[in-house]
């Protein structure tokens, strides 16, 4: 029953923080692809602070609903170990990384295609760059980093699922950390003690 519980949540939980981050990414691309001005890179990184914040609360909330659930079902001794709590979180972010690779692979690679998304993340940079008299006197040098962008091949979709998968599990190792401790439950002995005399 516990297994069932965990694989379910884990399945329902991780589709909708893999929404989401989804929803956070294609609006980060579109700023950088679409945008390309220092407002939208403001606006980005804005952006990008606020989805961290939802991405922290939401892998809490989803382990503290767990955790109840788990002890609910547990008749005698109330308890939510640790490692049960980080192996949740954990679970949880890297099938949202999942999920989040894959609608990388279907922006980047079929809607927008490789070689135009590329054109347009350069020509971004650039314009940023460019309005900045500090980085323009150093064009020269970001140029060789823009031709090497532009010469990497398309990345497959194993590629890119793995790339997002990792990002999402390393996030989710140290994050899981505390949230694991904070959701935790140990029985409380003493409360046992004092029920027996």
């Amino acid at each position: 029953m516990n297994q069932n519980l965990f694989l379910n949540r884990v399945m329902s939980y991780g589709a909708i923080l893999g929404f989401v981050m989804l929803i956070s990414h294609i609006f980060e691309q579109c700023a950088v692809v679409y945008g390309g001005t220092l407002s939208w890179y403001s606006i980005m990184g804005f952006e990008y602070l606020v989805a961290s914040i939802l991405y922290i609360w939401m892998l809490y909330r989803f382990a503290k609903s767990y955790s109840l659930e788990v002890m609910a079902q547990q008749s005698d001794v109330k308890m939510f170990s640790f490692s049960r709590g980080y192996g949740f979180v954990v679970s949880v972010s890297t099938l949202s990384g999942v999920i989040v690779g894959l609608g990388r692979y279907i922006l980047h690679n079929l809607i927008i295609g490789h070689s135009e998304y590329t054109k347009s993340m350069i020509s971004s940079l650039q314009s940023v760059l460019k309005a900045n008299p500090e980085t323009a006197s150093m064009m020269g040098t970001y140029n060789q980093l823009f031709s090497q962008m532009a010469a990497q091949p398309e990345p497959t979709i194993l590629q890119t699922l793995f790339s997002s998968v990792w990002s999402y599990f390393f996030a989710a190792s140290i994050v899981a950390l505390i949230i694991a401790a904070v959701v935790k439950k140990e029985p409380n002995i003493f409360e046992k003690n004092n029920s027996e005399e």
